[in-house]
This record gives C-alpha cells, structure tokens and sequence, in this order.
C-alpha cells in the first residue's frame, strides 16, 4: 500500500513539474518573442521600399501632373504610420497652377529663384488619406522642374 502511495505521488509530481515548466516557459520567452517580433517590424518597416505611383497618389489625394515623368514612388512609412515619396520632373511653365490642380489639398507656400514649396491648407482630410502633404519644386536649367511630393501621417 506504502509503495502505490508513493507511485502515485510520483506520477503527480512529474505532471506539477511539466506544468510548472510550461508555464515558467510561456511566461519568460512569449515576452521576448513579443518583444523580438516588435523589434522585426520597426526595422523592417521602416525601410523605404518602391511602391506603385497610383498608391502614394491616391494617398496623398491627388494625380500625377501632365507632362510629369521619370516618376520614382517609394513607401517610407514605419511601422505606426504610413508615408510615401514621389519625385517626378515637369516643364517649368505654369508649374504652380498646374500643381495646384493636380494636388487640390495644396496651397503654394514660398516662391523664389530656386523653386516652389507647397502644403495643405489644413489637416482635414478624407478617410484613408494623408494627414500632410508638402510639395518642393527646385528649378532646373534645362527649362523643367524636379518635383518632390511627401505624403504622411504622423
């Protein structure tokens, strides 16, 4: 009877002690795999990476200009945010209007020599759009204009 007892115990005492073990392990690794996923995402997704132009331009609720070429999109938004870069050339003539036009959230800001600068007027917005949108403009000899457009949400 003495020996069952003691069977018995034993087999009792290998399950608290797998359970015991479980439950020490979900408790100290489910943290730092949290923790090292969290960590995977911030640099992952923070790296800028080329995206379709119809993307940042639906985002930043606008079009490409006429006449705009040599258009590179990048998706540089974060983990938390989302934001793109769009860089194109156009001819400089009529450069503010047609700007204007085709990004109807912006204002023109500052004007000299160099270039243009544009942003929104204010931060409302519809649903899926960026909050901010900033245009630079730099002249170039060649009679054209290299365009910047930056699309984010903070």
């Amino acid at each position: 009877m003495h020996a069952e007892r003691v069977e018995r115990h034993t087999g009792r005492h290998r399950w608290v002690t797998w359970l015991s073990l479980a439950f020490l392990g979900v408790v100290l690794i489910a943290p730092l795999a949290f923790l090292g996923f969290c960590a995977l995402l911030m640099t992952e997704g923070g790296k800028p990476h080329a995206v379709g132009c119809s993307e940042a331009m639906e985002f930043a609720g606008g079009s490409m200009p006429a006449q705009a070429t040599g258009a590179v999109c990048t998706d540089d938004g974060g983990w938390q945010d989302r934001g793109y870069t769009v860089e194109f050339r156009m001819p400089r003539d009529e450069l503010a209007q047609r700007l204007t036009a085709a990004f109807p959230r912006v204002r023109p800001g500052t004007d000299n020599a160099s270039g243009l600068s544009f942003g929104n007027a204010d931060a409302s917005r519809p649903d899926g759009q960026a909050m901010f949108v900033h245009l630079d403009a730099t002249y170039e000899a060649d009679g054209t204009a290299r365009v910047k457009l930056h699309a984010f949400d903070t």
